[in-house]
């Protein structure tokens, strides 16, 4: 059970530098947005989809020694919180399970928080590109006459600034 214990702590600790990676590329990414630069975005882009498939492959992997561990302990794995975990085992492995749940606890916070702020900046981003091409579109609208029928026909774009040919 111990070399189990073990395995645990391992996998969680990887877990937790790949999170703490994440965050970093949450950053440069916030940055990127900031920045407009779109090459960086990019690549921000690329380096979290990598991270995600090794956590995914280690989040697997947890999941097995933690029904393996579940099993020794009696326990059902789908109830077997890191929390509860720490006040079923010895220590050190207590101890060191209770400072994983913290760390993931605090990366989990602080990945939200720039993920939030992340989508506020493309949001505002994509509005403003929105009301760029709102105006636009203004700009090469039709100029609606009326006639003496009382009738109202469009004659031909406005063109004010921009000509709608190319």
């Amino acid at each position: 059970m111990e070399l189990l214990l073990n395995d645990l702590l391992s996998l969680l600790e990887g877990e937790i530098g790949l999170y703490a990676s994440m965050l970093l590329a949450l950053q440069k990414e916030k940055v990127a947005i900031v920045d407009s630069n779109h090459e960086d975005l990019n690549e921000a882009s690329r380096e979290k989809e990598n991270l995600f498939l090794k956590i995914r492959i280690l989040e697997e992997q947890r999941l097995s020694v933690l029904e393996k561990l579940a099993r020794n302990l009696g326990q059902p794995a789908q109830d077997l919180t890191l929390s509860k975990l720490s006040q079923l085992v010895q220590e050190p492995q207590s101890t060191q399970l209770v400072d994983c749940h913290s760390k993931f606890l605090s990366l989990a916070q602080s990945i939200q928080e720039i993920n939030l702020s992340n989508k506020t900046l493309l949001t505002h981003s994509l509005d403003l590109v929105k009301g760029s091409l709102s105006l636009l579109g203004d700009l090469l609208s039709y100029n609606p006459v009326y006639y003496r029928t009382g009738k109202m026909e469009a004659v031909g774009q406005s063109g004010r600034l921009l000509s709608g040919k190319i």
